[in-house]
């Protein structure tokens, strides 16, 4: 039988083994804009994935994570208790961070204005006058958003722990235009052919123009901006923007 579930920690952490082109990204962001015994807050920190090179760096980190899933995972998988159970709309940690940062389109996951009203206003409330708050999403373009909504396009293959198989992950997108959110769903098959789960998740699509009013909004401001994990412009070419924002 097909489950719809939250995809657990282990699955995640095996489907996204290739991820490792924005560690370094953000070993240059700390070694250009900060100084040493400086504290780190990540939001959505999921499995542990930046966490763990950042932590064996030797770097003051704090991380929220929503899941307890994944909280006690990532705690068992990095020996330390340093992500705490929490949400990144309401959490309070009585002091202030020098960086704070959210990762891998995990923003995106706030699907309306008021979920990123609730974040922002979280965020500053642990800000200083030199706080550096950066946000890494992608850049959405037209051959994403508008494949046929209902054919399923081959993204991914990995090997699955759980399993103990190869799995190929086929993705269909239906992207909601006056909602600016699109709905991912994510079919895993086994190396029989055979789909052995689903996964459904929603994203909002964030374009450049959209995200700098957000900003001004909030009344923060955007001081540098980045197209690339390699620091390059953001441009009409680029696949990610980056943002370095301060009060």
């Amino acid at each position: 039988m097909i489950q719809y579930y939250i995809i657990n920690p282990q699955t995640y952490d095996d489907q996204f083994w290739w991820k490792k082109d924005d560690i370094q990204f953000w070993h240059n962001i700390i070694s250009l804009y900060h100084s040493k015994n400086f504290e780190i807050l990540e939001l959505a920190a999921g499995t542990g994935r930046l966490a763990q090179p950042l932590i064996l760096s030797g770097l003051n980190y704090t991380g929220l994570e929503l899941s307890k899933k994944y909280t006690a995972y990532a705690t068992q998988k990095l020996s330390t208790n340093k992500i705490i159970q929490g949400d990144m709309r309401s959490f309070n940690f009585e002091k202030k961070f020098d960086m704070i940062f959210i990762g891998f389109n995990s923003f995106l996951h706030l699907l309306n204005y008021n979920d990123i009203k609730k974040c922002f206003d979280c965020i500053k409330r642990h800000m200083t006058s030199s706080t550096k708050l950066y946000i890494d999403i992608f850049v959405p373009k037209e051959s994403f958003l508008y494949r046929n909504p209902n054919s399923f396009e081959e993204v991914l293959e990995f090997y699955d722990n759980e399993i103990q198989d190869n799995v190929v992950v086929k993705e269909r997108l239906r992207y909601i235009d006056l909602q600016q959110v699109v709905n991912v769903l994510w079919k895993y098959y086994d190396s029989s052919g055979k789909c052995i789960r689903e996964f459904k998740f929603k994203m909002k699509i964030m374009y450049p123009d959209t995200f700098h009013r957000l900003v001004e909004d909030f009344n923060l401001t955007i001081q540098d901006c980045w197209g690339s994990y390699e620091m390059g412009p953001l441009n009409e070419h680029s696949s990610q923007q980056i943002y370095q924002i301060t009060l």
